[in-house]
């Protein structure tokens, strides 16, 4: 149940030139996470625990160089523990907590009134993975600012240490491994009227190298029921993945009622034979002139990748293979439903606000999350 604790504020005017921060934000999470799936070793049998904590403090500013440029950075930091998950645990519970933090920046250039270019670089590190990551962004104002069309390209590259059982064993060394990810991205929005705005959008990924989670796992050699296993070995992915996801955005204004209707769409399909349907609704009322409650509902949809099994057959097993149990590459449905209250202690000038909200996400085979937030927020 993750609890996010924010602080942001605006700082006073300097002159144009000068360096100034606009906004601060601070948050403290935490997630919890209950479940099962064959990928993991925890146990008690080869349907292992999928049960996960994070906290994640992080910091978010955004300062201003000048009249044209603005840059952002997100710091956040994730502590997390789980149910020997990693396959490294298997010899020495070493991976139990494992620590990470990002460094993400984006430089934003307003080049014209109409105009702006963004560039996003940045990194990754935990204890046994490093990422680097960026990107160049376009987005262009038509219609006297009634549409916009937004593009962006970002580059990935991953390197980290391929450990996992292969017949129970771990591989010899700590050779590394790579792979890396190109992903671009278009948007079209236009304003119909003063209540109504759409959006479509689409975004493609292409994915090289050594595909798989390190610290998943497939049972071998399991009984009809695959409730009793001699043992596990490694996953593996073909080294190439093409990712493609079309979008759409509806949001509609109700004066009279003071509501706001928004509805989200999602098609995803990859050379995985992976299909992905998502639906989202969302609905904002104002309670009171100092607050407003947000209800959603969310519902997801998917086919498993073409090599999913719950586990390999000892006889016929061919290493070569592609083969995955990870849950998260299953067919399942998942839903979820949430709520969220937002207070403006101070209405006139909205410089206070607090908000409580909670979330419940769940699936078919076997994944429950929480969420449960607390936030504040203050502008200067």
């Amino acid at each position: 149940m993750p609890i996010f604790v924010g602080m942001c504020g605006t700082a006073p005017g300097h002159a144009d030139n000068d360096w100034k921060v606009e906004e601060l934000l601070s948050r403290f999470a935490y997630f919890n996470q209950s479940g099962f799936g064959y990928q993991s070793q925890a146990g008690p049998g080869p349907k292992g625990s999928e049960d996960l904590h994070v906290w994640n403090p992080a910091l978010y500013i955004r300062a201003r160089q000048n009249e044209k440029v603005e840059h952002t950075m997100v710091l956040p930091v994730d502590i997390i523990t789980s149910a020997s998950t990693d396959a490294i645990d298997v010899v020495t519970s070493a991976s139990r907590t494992n620590e990470t933090i990002t460094l993400d920046i984006t430089t934003r250039y307003e080049a014209t009134s109409d105009d702006m270019t963004s560039f996003r670089y940045g990194l990754h590190l935990e204890e046994w993975y490093r990422s680097v990551f960026a990107g160049f962004g376009y987005a262009r104002e038509l219609a006297q600012d009634n549409a916009t069309i937004t593009m962006n390209v970002n580059g990935y590259v991953d390197v980290f240490r391929p450990y996992g059982p292969f017949g129970g064993l771990q591989p010899p060394g700590n050779e590394r491994d790579t792979r890396g990810a190109l992903n671009a991205n278009l948007e079209v929005s236009q304003i119909l009227s003063r209540t109504t705005l759409v959006k479509a959008g689409y975004g493609v990924t292409w994915q090289a190298g050594e595909l798989i989670t390190p610290w998943n796992s497939v049972p071998i050699a399991c009984n009809p029921e695959v409730t009793v296993c001699l043992g596990r070995t490694q996953e593996r992915f073909p080294n190439r993945r093409l990712r493609n996801a079309f979008s759409g955005f509806l949001a509609q204004h109700i004066p009279a009622t003071h509501s706001t209707l928004r509805l989200h769409y999602r098609f995803y399909f990859d050379n995985f034979d992976v299909q992905a349907h998502t639906m989202k609704v969302e609905l904002y009322q104002y309670a009171t002139p100092r607050a407003y409650i947000r209800a959603s509902y969310r519902a997801h949809h998917q086919n498993s990748v073409y090599f999913w099994t719950r586990a390999v057959d000892l006889v016929d097993f061919d290493p070569t293979a592609p083969r995955t149990a990870d849950s998260d590459l299953a067919e399942f449905w998942a839903h979820e439903l949430g709520g969220k209250l937002v207070i403006y202690v101070d209405p006139t000038a909205s410089v206070h606000r607090v908000d409580f909200g909670f979330s419940r996400y769940w699936r078919t085979n076997d994944l429950i999350v929480d969420v449960v937030s607390l936030g504040y927020a203050r502008l200067f």
